[in-house]
Order: structure tokens, then C-alpha cells, then sequence
């Protein structure tokens, strides 16, 4: 997709202002450059929904070089979320476990064999929303993890851009101790971003080949693995394709990935949460066909088999 002149000089300038600290100018930036109409809801005439009110959550902070970093942080069961759904937590924790485990070690990635050979707890799921293109900002760190048979969401949210520097030390800090972390193209891109913005902030994220108590855990990209088992058996491998041939869950009323940063960019400028839900959310399942998707390829059965 072309990006427009308006929109490459609002992320040009707000890039510029948040490299200088300046958060006024980046505000600015984005009020005098507007919003793309491209994928845009539809304006209510009620006020604004508060973060508290849309989300839920609660303010936390982290200590980033000396300083206290606040954010927002949102943290919800599966059968919070979706009572419904709770056996997916059951049979996530069951398959970690080993059941119907039915996949050829000798065939498969070093890292499926990590994951398979691990236990629930051990295994952290990541997924970012960002402002755009790269170098731009990180505004929400997705984490799904297993705890006590249950799965965990952990959705790492900054108000502001100036809050970003918290998100990145927070899941830096949930990333050394992860025995494996799982993405979907995290790869090529989710850590190649958080790895480029946290060295904007100077916070250490563990290298690929440090020390043992200081080294990347092994990571699972599951764009890969689908794309060796499934490419040219399905119309394709992104991640909704996925959930909707494999999961049998089919998205209504989802927000477009690519409306996402424009989403955010207003929720800065008018603090109305309405949209945030919406990410939170498109974040949340995008989490949980993760999850789904590693079932899948530990037993080679579809979720319900």
C-alpha cells in the first residue's frame, strides 16, 4: 500500500518530536496532518469512553534507567474473556503437557521441539501493535502465558508515546524468564521492532547468543512452521486464514490491522477508548489462534478433534 504524503509527513515529524522528547510537537504533528479516512469508523456523538471504563486495568510502572515509567496494563483469564472458551485453556495446558503429542522430532524445527519439550508455563506468547512502519513506535505489547492450567493475557498498553519506554523494559523483563517465546512473524518483524525501539530507549533486551542467564530464549515463529506445513494446502498463511480453516473461528466487527495505528494516533489526541477496546482485542485473538496453532502442530489435530 502507497502511504499518502500526509500521512509520510505526520509520521516524519511525530518520528522527529519523539526523538527529541518533545511530546507537544508530536501532538501537534498529528493534529495538524489529520487522520487517512482509509478504514475509519464512525464518529458517535457521545463524549469520550475513558481507558478505565472501555478496558479495564489499572495505571503500573517500571523502572526504566533510574526512572519510573508508568503504563497501563490490562490482564484477563480466558474464561474472563470468554467463559465459553475455557476449555481452550484446558486442552493448551494438556497438550504442553504431552498429551496426543504425535509430531516427527527428527523432522521438525529446533524450535517446535523447545516448545513440545517444555512445559505450559514455560512458553510466552508475543504480539506488538505499533504505530506503523518500522522504527515508529510500540504502543502495545500482547502477552499470552499459561498459569496454573489457565491462559493469561497480559496486554501491555501506552497511553501516550512517551509511555512506550515502560511497555518494552516491562516485557523485557517477562522475556528473561520465558523458557521459549512464540510469535507470528515475530522474526522479521515483531523482535526486529522491539529490539530497534528498545535500543532507542537504551533498555537491554537478552542478545540471540549471550551468556546462559543472559540469552534470547529459543522463538518460535509460527509463521514459518505454517508455511512449511500448510503452504499450498490453504489459500494462504496469515494468521486469520489460519484461525478461520484451522480454529473454525470466523471474526466479525474486527478493526483492520491496517486501521490500527490511526486508531491509536486518535485515542492519544482525543483520549476516547472506544478503539483501544477494539485493538485490545483484535490483539487478544490474535493471542489465542497463537496458542491454538501450536496445538495444532504438536498433535496434527484442528481444536475439538
Amino acid at each position: 500500500m502507497t502511504m499518502s504524503e500526509s500521512r509520510r509527513k505526520k509520521l516524519s515529524m511525530l518520528m522527529k518530536s519523539l526523538s527529541a522528547g518533545d511530546m507537544p510537537s508530536a501532538q501537534k504533528a498529528l493534529a495538524e496532518y489529520g487522520h487517512s479516512g482509509v478504514n475509519r469508523p464512525q464518529q458517535k456523538a457521545a463524549g469520550p469512553i475513558s481507558l478505565a471504563d472501555a478496558c479495564g486495568g489499572a495505571e503500573v510502572g517500571v523502572e526504566v534507567n533510574g526512572e519510573r515509567v508508568p503504563y497501563w496494563l490490562i490482564r484477563r483469564t480466558l474464561s474472563e474473556v470468554s467463559p465459553d472458551d475455557a476449555a481452550i485453556s484446558t486442552e493448551f495446558a494438556a497438550v504442553l503437557a504431552g498429551a496426543r503429542q504425535q509430531f516427527d522430532e527428527l523432522a521438525a524445527s529446533a524450535e517446535l521441539c523447545h516448545a513440545a519439550n517444555g512445559s505450559a508455563e514455560d512458553v510466552l506468547f508475543m504480539d506488538l501493535e505499533t504505530c506503523g512502519f518500522s522504527g515508529s513506535p510500540i504502543f502495545l505489547v500482547g502477552l499470552m502465558r499459561c498459569e496454573g492450567g489457565e491462559l493469561i493475557f497480559e496486554q501491555h498498553l501506552a497511553r501516550h508515546y512517551g509511555e512506550e519506554a515502560g511497555i518494552l523494559q516491562a516485557f523485557a523483563e517477562r522475556l528473561a524468564g520465558a523458557g521459549v517465546l512464540v510469535t507470528f512473524n515475530g522474526k522479521a518483524f515483531d523482535m526486529n521492532m522491539v529490539r530497534e525501539r528498545s535500543a532507542f530507549h537504551a533498555i537491554d533486551v537478552p542478545p540471540r547468543d549471550g551468556p546462559p542467564d543472559n540469552r534470547m530464549p529459543p522463538h518460535l515463529d509460527l509463521l514459518h512452521e505454517a508455511r512449511r506445513r500448510w503452504k499450498g494446502v490453504l489459500p494462504n498463511c496469515r494468521l486469520q486464514t489460519l484461525e478461520s480453516h484451522l480454529c473454525r473461528r470466523h471474526r466479525t466487527g474486527d478493526i483492520p490491522g491496517a486501521a490500527i495505528p490511526d486508531a491509536y494516533h486518535r485515542f492519544v489526541d482525543t483520549a476516547d477508548a472506544r478503539q483501544v477496546r477494539d485493538i485490545l482485542h483484535h490483539n487478544l485473538l490474535d493471542l489465542l489462534t497463537m496458542g491454538q496453532l501450536l496445538c495444532v502442530l504438536l498433535t496434527g489435530c484442528e481444536p475439538g478433534e
